[in-house]
């Protein structure tokens, strides 16, 4: 173990979760004696209780059946008062966990939560200059690009659930371009939310006489495009890129909107399931 999490490459289990578990059944049965309103359980839950898988959260993408117990020991403490009761729940738990606004009681689902936590390794690994993101940079990532690096392979799980929140990612991030020193021309989402490659492939590369290791910077000339046109989609190219100023100005990635940065609360906010 290392700070009270697991040193492991393979999937979490639940046995390996067990720590997490029982620190939050210990902490729900030091309050059973202590006969609390119902008001004062579900100001607990929402103050201490999920707090304490924030760190796990944070770190590993915990397996639904781990989710579902410490729900469990959650909700039956809500209703009933202590780990063990079986009291029926008043409410189903899918609206428990929505806000007060929408009917809920504005507990988070642990589930939703995890996703949001893990999305900060996203953001780090493209706006953070960590130790950690350097050795991530140097040994999984490369010479290729985060975007199109194959979630399959040697790479350890938790790489893995990474690489795989990458569309959940891009479709709440906001590429704009500054000088195009830091965006990669090919596979960055700067053109209009998506990226040159994904929209036209390797052939688009191949038509510009590049190798495809290229910055925005390196197609345009005194902050001016100069994209050539010798093909259909190269014209398609450069006719989409005349909204896209280059100036002297630093690349700058947003969540959600310009200026916004991001943050574990915004991203739950963005992908959890909305009320009707």
């Amino acid at each position: 173990k290392y700070l009270g999490l697991p040193l492991i490459a393979t999937r979490l289990s639940q046995q390996d979760c067990a720590p997490l578990t029982e620190k939050i059944l210990a902490r729900v049965n030091i309050w059973v004696s202590k006969s609390l309103s119902y008001t004062g359980r579900l100001t607990l839950i929402k103050s201490t209780l999920s707090s304490m898988q924030v760190y796990w959260c944070s770190t590993f993408l915990l397996s639904i059946s781990v989710i579902k117990e410490c729900e469990r020991i959650l909700r039956r403490f809500l209703w009933g008062g202590s780990s063990n009761s079986v009291k029926q729940s008043l409410v189903k738990w899918a609206k428990v966990c929505t806000p007060c606004h929408e009917g809920g009681l504005g507990i988070k689902s642990m589930k939703i939560w995890n996703k949001a936590s893990l999305l900060k390794q996203v953001w780090n690994l493209l706006t953070d200059h960590s130790l950690w993101v350097k050795w991530c940079k140097k040994h999984l990532i490369r010479k290729h690009s985060f975007w199109t690096l194959p979630s399959r392979g040697y790479y350890s799980w938790s790489w893995r659930q990474i690489l795989n929140l990458r569309s959940t990612a891009r479709s709440h991030l906001l590429y704009v371009c500054g000088s195009g020193n830091d965006f990669s021309l090919w596979f960055d989402p700067w053109y209009h939310g998506t990226s040159i490659h994904s929209l036209y492939g390797h052939r688009v590369i191949e038509d510009t006489g590049m190798v495809g290791n290229d910055w925005v910077r390196d197609m345009t000339v005194l902050d001016q495009w100069c994209w050539p046109d010798n093909t259909p989609d190269l014209r398609e190219i450069k006719q989409g890129v005349q909204d896209i100023q280059i100036t002297n100005s630093s690349d700058r990635i947003f969540w959600g909107s310009i200026g916004q940065a991001f943050s574990t609360q915004r991203a739950w906010q963005a992908i959890r399931p909305q009320s009707v």
